[in-house]
C-alpha cells in the first residue's frame, strides 16, 4: 500500500477517528485505526465495538492495500509534521507503516487488517436529516443527560423519529431539554418511526463529525443506529432501557399560574455574577419576581452574598423560588439570545423556560427549596 496525502487532511480525519480508538480496551486491535485503499478511494475506520466511525479520507492511491496502524501514534507524528509537506503512508516489511514526509521518515509497528473488527452495514428504516438541524438539536439538549452510571438509560439523548416531528430529549431526573422539528425529515417510508436512546459518547462524536454535512441518513437495525452522510459513517450501539415518560411532567398551560418574560442576555449575566456567591454545597440561587421585577440573590458563609435587580419585559403574578445555578445557568446558555419565558406553577413545582419567539425547544428546571 502506498497513498499521499496533504497533511492538513489527514490529521482533520486522524482527529476525528481518534476520540473513538482508546488506548484502555483489553484488545489491542482496538487502539489502531483501519486505513484500507481499493476501488479509487482510501477509508480509515475506528472503533471500540460500541460507537464505530468510518470516513472517507481525499488523497492519492499509488498502491492499494490496508493495514491497521495505532491510532494515537500516527495522529502525533502527523500533527507535528511541516505543513508545507505532503504525507505518504507505506507499508513495509513485518506490518509496519512508514511515514514520509520532508525529509523525515517515521515506521509505525501496525496489525494486520484482517483482525480488525467489521463495520455492520445497516439498512433498516431510514431517515434524511438536515445536518444544521440535527447539531442544533443535539446542542440543544446534550447538557441536560446524565452521567451517573447508576441510570444508564439517561446516558443519552432520547431521538423520537417520525414522518410528521422530530423530537431529540435529555435528562437527568432534576432537569430536562427538549428540542423538536417539524420540517427536519425528509422521510422515506411515511410508515417509519423510531424512538431509541443514542448514548453520549456517540452524541459527541455525531456533532464533531456532521456538523458541515448539508443532509445525514439515520438508520436503524435492531440494536444499532447509523448515522451517515457522503463522506462518514457513524454506528453506535444504543442503549437497552426504557426512557422515562417525559411528557407527563411537562405542565400543560391551564396548570401554569405565572408567566414572566426577560431578556436572556440581561438575566444570563446576572446570574453568571451573582452565583459567584452561591454556597458550593448546594449552588442554590434565588429568584424573587415583584412589581415586573426580578431580584436574583445567592449567599455563602464563605464568600458573603450578592444580588442584581433587572426589569422584565412582563410578568402576570409573583413568586420567590429557588434554583441550583448551574442548571438555570446552563439551560438559558443553550437556549440562546431574545426573550425568554419562564412559566411557573408554584414555588415548588418544576419551572419551564422557553424562547419566546419559537416553540420548538423547551427546558424544565426543578426547584429548591428556600430556607425560611
Amino acid at each position: 500500500m502506498e497513498l499521499m496525502f496533504q497533511k492538513e487532511d489527514l490529521s482533520k480525519y486522524l482527529q476525528m477517528l481518534q476520540g473513538v480508538a482508546s488506548g484502555r480496551n483489553t484488545l489491542p486491535i482496538l487502539s489502531n485505526i483501519l486505513i484500507r485503499a481499493g476501488n479509487g478511494k482510501i477509508e480509515m475506520a475506528a472503533t471500540d465495538l460500541e460507537v464505530g466511525i468510518k470516513v472517507n479520507v481525499p488523497g492519492e492511491i499509488t498502491e492499494e492495500g490496508d493495514i491497521t496502524v495505532p491510532a494515537r501514534k500516527l495522529a502525533e507524528i502527523v500533527r507535528e509534521l511541516a505543513s508545507e509537506h505532503a504525507v505518504k503512508l507505506v507499508t513495509v516489511e513485518n506490518d509496519r507503516v512508514q511515514v514520509e514526509s520532508g525529509d523525515g521518515v517515521y515506521k509505525i509497528v501496525g496489525m494486520p487488517a484482517d483482525d480488525f473488527p467489521p463495520m455492520p452495514e445497516i439498512d433498516g428504516d431510514s431517515f434524511t436529516i438536515s445536518g444544521e438541524l440535527l447539531i442544533s438539536m443535539i446542542d440543544k439538549t446534550e447538557f441536560a443527560a446524565s452521567t451517573e452510571e447508576a441510570r444508564y438509560f439517561l446516558n443519552g439523548l432520547y431521538f423520537s423519529l417520525t414522518s410528521e416531528l422530530t423530537k431529540v430529549v435529555a435528562t437527568d431526573g432534576r432537569r430536562l431539554a427538549v428540542a423538536s422539528s417539524e420540517t427536519l425529515l425528509a422521510d422515506e417510508d411515511e410508515g417509519n418511526s423510531i424512538g431509541v436512546i443514542v448514548p453520549l459518547k456517540a452524541i459527541k462524536e455525531i456533532a464533531k463529525i456532521f456538523v458541515e454535512s448539508p443532509e445525514v441518513k439515520i438508520s436503524l437495525k435492531e440494536n444499532q443506529i447509523l448515522f451517515a452522510d457522503d463522506d462518514a459513517t457513524l454506528v453506535s450501539r444504543l442503549v437497552d432501557g426504557e426512557y422515562p415518560q417525559y411528557e407527563k411532567i411537562i405542565p400543560d398551560s391551564n396548570e401554569i399560574e405565572i408567566g414572566i418574560v426577560v431578556d436572556s442576555d440581561k438575566i444570563s449575566g446576572s446570574l453568571r455574577r451573582v452565583s459567584l456567591f452561591s454556597n458550593p454545597k448546594n449552588r442554590l440561587l434565588r429568584v424573587d419576581v415583584k412589581s415586573e421585577t426580578m431580584r436574583v440573590s445567592a449567599k455563602s458563609p464563605e464568600f458573603g452574598e450578592a444580588f442584581e435587580t433587572l426589569e422584565v419585559s412582563s410578568a402576570n403574578g409573583e413568586i420567590d423560588i429557588g434554583f441550583d445555578a448551574q442548571y438555570i445557568k446552563e439551560a438559558l446558555a443553550h437556549i440562546g439570545s431574545g426573550e425568554i419565558l419562564f412559566e411557573f406553577k408554584d414555588a415548588l413545582s418544576a419551572v419551564t423556560i422557553r424562547p419566546v419567539e419559537s416553540e420548538d425547544h423547551l427546558c424544565l428546571i426543578m426547584p429548591m427549596r428556600l430556607d425560611a
